[in-house]
């Protein structure tokens, strides 16, 4: 077969054009598919492997998985828990009953704060005081907190940067205190060490101790002394920013322990047991322990509770005699016992039980019938001063009855802890007051009349 190009009427030069036209298509092809058949190594470098989160029902509770950069709070410790003391006196170092504050977390170490707290009450005329009239005292601080293990527990996926831990605080303090005889500005330095946890979602607890160097009071008749003090604080919280975690807002039951039953608990309670305060020469030291029984009646909505609980107090005061315009002071000490039986009613025990919501247990919201047995033990007062009579003739409150219809709200928490609150009011029958009759007398023993009366208590410890 014989090809004649002769016949195409080709230039030469057009057919060596067109032959290296075609070699170079030739090479570029070879040359594209060595290029996409090349083999290519892919390596792929793992990571550490990192063990998965177990929430615990503890991080449920304390939420201690949720960050917050703002935590806004309110005390309530001592405004929702009334007491009766055998010595009015004895209240001068108590507690501040509101407080109001915010903290916000510069670092995951480190937060600022600042708070009001403040103390209303009325005080009535008498032979001491010739017009009555109201007292207050306000106090406003700022602190520095350092949560020394906070980033330790952050790195170990412990906790997210919070407001929960100990912490050690330096506190600053301005103290308005308005008597109706006087009225004088305090200011303290202290440092604090201490323990806040968040509580579920709104609620939260801080217990510290503090020492520091207080200026201002006229009572002591100088211009610095050194204070030691116990703070408790219960309320409620809010935190900014909002963040939602499914699995801690979820179900609680394991927290609460809602479907347990339980039909008898014995109760200890460890909210404010011990209370102290001192700068120097006036102190305080107060013991409150408590121990509750509580059964059920068979499987019933209903229950019986024995409480006994025991008050010692002792401390020293200063304070102005109005009648002769002089200062004197005193040491008192007094101890009394308290014994209450309570029949209380789970009202809505069945209907939370009938929707899955609970088991046959003593969680839950209650209406209680009391009969209280108050007896004084010891009431003694040592005068330290010229005008030693200036209590002569007081009364201090002695052995009575106390009847009240309360309603309130009691939690299991966990495997050994409860929460209660209580808020009621009744009336005080039978019983005897007692009167001072001077230094080194005994107590004059006196009849007493009925009276109406408000009672509030939080508690909050160990169940078994």
């Amino acid at each position: 077969l014989t090809f004649h190009f002769n016949h195409f009427k080709f230039p030469n030069m057009s057919v060596k054009y067109y032959i290296s036209i075609f070699f170079l298509q030739a090479m570029h092809i070879s040359l594209t598919a060595q290029k996409d058949t090349s083999f290519q190594t892919i390596r792929q470098e793992s990571g550490e492997y990192q063990a998965p989160v177990i929430e615990t029902p503890s991080d449920r509770l304390f939420k201690t998985r949720i960050p917050s950069k703002w935590m806004f709070k309110m005390n309530l410790a001592q405004t929702f828990n009334f007491r009766r003391n055998d010595l009015q006196t004895a209240n001068t170092l108590s507690g501040t009953p509101l407080g109001i504050g915010a903290e916000y977390k510069i670092s995951p170490a480190f937060s600022v704060g600042a708070y009001y707290q403040m103390l209303l009450g009325y005080q009535p005329a008498s032979e001491f005081l010739s017009k009555g009239g109201w007292l207050y005292s306000a106090s406003v601080a700022v602190e520095g907190r350092w949560y020394h293990d906070m980033k330790k527990r952050i790195k170990e996926g412990r906790s997210a940067n919070n407001f929960g831990g100990r912490y050690l605080g330096l506190e600053g303090t301005w103290s308005n205190n308005n008597q109706l005889t006087d009225n004088w500005d305090d200011k303290r330095v202290a440092l604090r060490y201490g323990l806040q946890q968040r509580f579920l979602r709104n609620g939260y607890f801080d217990i510290s101790i503090g020492a520091g160097v207080s200026q201002g009071s006229p009572i002591l008749k100088r211009s610095t002394y050194f204070s030691t003090d116990q703070r408790v604080s219960v309320g409620l919280a809010a935190f900014l920013p909002k963040f939602r975690n499914t699995a801690q807002n979820g179900n609680l039951c394991d927290v609460l322990n809602c479907q347990d039953e339980q039909y008898n608990m014995w109760k200890v309670n460890v909210f404010d047991v011990v209370a102290f305060r001192s700068n120097g020469i006036v102190y305080n030291l107060e013991l409150r322990p408590n121990v509750a029984y509580e059964q059920k009646l068979g499987r019933s909505p209903f229950s019986v509770e024995l409480a006994v609980d025991a008050v010692f107090n002792t401390g020293k005061y200063r304070y102005y005699y109005l009648l002769d315009q002089k200062e004197y002071s005193n040491r008192i000490t007094s101890a009394t016992w308290d014994a209450t039986g309570e029949l209380r009613w789970y009202y809505n025990m069945r209907k939370r039980m009938l929707n899955g919501k609970s088991g046959n247990n003593l969680s839950g919201t209650f209406f209680g019938l009391q009969l209280n047995r108050h007896n004084l033990i010891k009431s003694a007062v040592n005068y330290e001063t010229d005008n030693a009579g200036s209590l002569d003739g007081s009364l201090v409150a002695g052995d009575y009855w106390t009847t009240n219809l309360v309603w309130g709200i009691q939690q299991r928490i966990l495997e050994r802890g409860f929460i209660q609150f209580k808020i009621g009011g009744g009336s005080t029958f039978g019983g005897n007051n007692y009167r001072y009759e001077g230094a080194g007398k005994p107590l004059t023993k006196i009849g007493r009349q009925n009276e109406l009366n408000v009672v509030g208590e939080l508690k909050v410890g160990f169940a078994f």
